[in-house]
């Protein structure tokens, strides 16, 4: 050993940075800390953990060299075999066609596959911490970092659809869900989460929609031609039969001399058409009734932005800002979740038709608050001219355009 004998004990892989520590400690008195594989009695190559140090007199001389080996071979198993669980499990995840991600506690992104690599194009380095908010579409990206701090805080699952920036720059849905890994005492150690790509599927939605808001007018439209024959058929004998015993009536007056009885009998003829019409109207009312609606429960604030997505996706209305006020602490509501937003599309492309003459400069803000427990107010507000008559703009078939029906 005396002879450096102890050199030929070193593992092969290992010769050229274990004499690279050596010959420094040799020749700069330089101490070393390192990992080797050495051969014992039995042939075989153990791992050691090696600390070496030179000791020095009170001059700062170097008079000797201590060190020290510790076997570490049964923990530098584990560690490979961690390794190995690791690499396996990474090669899992890489082969999975979803988008795979996992957070610190605090939000930052520690992990994500190789396919959420590749659809955005960038490196874990460029996409970690907070760098994956990048990603996210503009108009969907301070809602999904509000939802998130909000599922950071309380703990609760996180879910949210928004749009996801592709390598080539083409925008797709996703629908983004985490939950929480926690330990024996209920602290969070890590986020786990999958991105879902639902593109085709909103695109459905999209398309489904403009087909019910056609279908809505064209039966609109299909609907005031049928009244409007219905109602003219129904009314038009009693009326006729009004203007016939009008005319009597005013032919019997004007003869000289008049004739007041027979005056008399052509009025209350007119009044009594007059009662079968008013009648005939009642009946045509009475046609319309309102049917069950199927009610979901959904998150106000998903519907309002679903809306605005939609008028968005209007070339024409692209361009016009939105801003967007929702509280917080707004509950799921009960509702038929496409009428409601049919409603807030309507309202908002409303709004921004009435600023497109307006003089002044165009604001258009959606409040949403808690006015009392489970009901909630929703206000679309604009600059626009405003209405004269508010007390019948509701009213089937009543419209504030010169050349639509509302």
């Amino acid at each position: 050993m005396q002879q450096k004998g102890w050199i030929d004990l070193i593992h092969p892989d290992d010769f050229e940075e274990a004499s690279s520590h050596w010959n420094r400690l040799l020749t700069e008195s330089v101490g070393y800390d390192t990992v080797n594989r050495f051969m014992c009695t039995d042939g075989q190559y153990r791992w050691f953990h090696i600390s070496v140090a030179a000791i020095r007199d009170d001059n700062g001389k170097t008079i000797a060299f201590h060190g020290i080996m510790l076997d570490t071979t049964a923990q530098k198993a584990a560690e490979l075999a961690l390794q190995q669980s690791e690499q396996q499990m990474q090669r899992i995840m890489d082969a999975v066609p979803s988008i795979l991600f996992s957070n610190a506690p605090d939000g930052k992104l520690t992990f994500t596959n190789r396919k959420a690599r590749d659809y955005v194009g960038m490196t874990l380095d460029q996409i970690q911490g907070w760098g994956w908010v990048e990603t996210i579409h503009p108009e969907e990206r301070e809602y999904v970092v509000e939802e998130f701090k909000k599922a950071l805080a309380s703990g609760s699952p996180f879910g949210v659809e928004h749009r996801c920036r592709r390598a080539d720059g083409i925008y797709r849905w996703y629908l983004s869900r985490a939950e929480p890994l926690r330990d024996e005492g209920g602290q969070i150690l890590q986020w786990f989460g999958v991105g879902i790509d639902i593109d085709e599927r909103k695109r459905a939605e999209d398309h489904l929609r403009e087909t019910r808001v056609k279908l809505a007018r064209a039966s609109r439209i299909a609907t005031v031609a049928e009244l409007s024959a219905s109602i003219a058929h129904e009314l038009n004998q009693p009326l006729t039969a009004v203007i016939a015993n009008a005319q009597a009536a005013r032919r019997w007056l004007s003869s000289s001399p008049s004739n007041f009885s027979e005056a008399m009998t052509s009025i209350e003829r007119v009044l009594c058409d007059g009662r079968v019409a008013d009648k005939r109207m009642q009946h045509i009312r009475a046609l319309f009734k309102q049917q069950p609606l199927r009610k979901k429960h959904a998150w106000p604030s998903q519907i309002i932005r679903e809306a605005i997505r939609f008028v968005h996706e209007d070339a024409n209305r692209a361009e016009i800002p939105i801003d967007v006020q929702i509280a917080g602490d707004l509950p799921p509501l009960l509702v038929e979740q496409i009428q409601i937003q049919e409603v807030l599309i309507n309202l908002i492309s409303n709004a921004i038709e009435a600023m497109e003459s307006n003089a002044r400069p165009a604001h258009l803000m959606i409040r949403a608050s808690l006015v009392n427990e489970g009901e909630v107010l929703i206000e679309v507000i604009d600059s626009g001219p405003g209405l004269k008559d508010t007390e019948n703009i509701f009213d089937a078939f009543v419209t504030t355009k010169e050349k639509e029906w509302g």
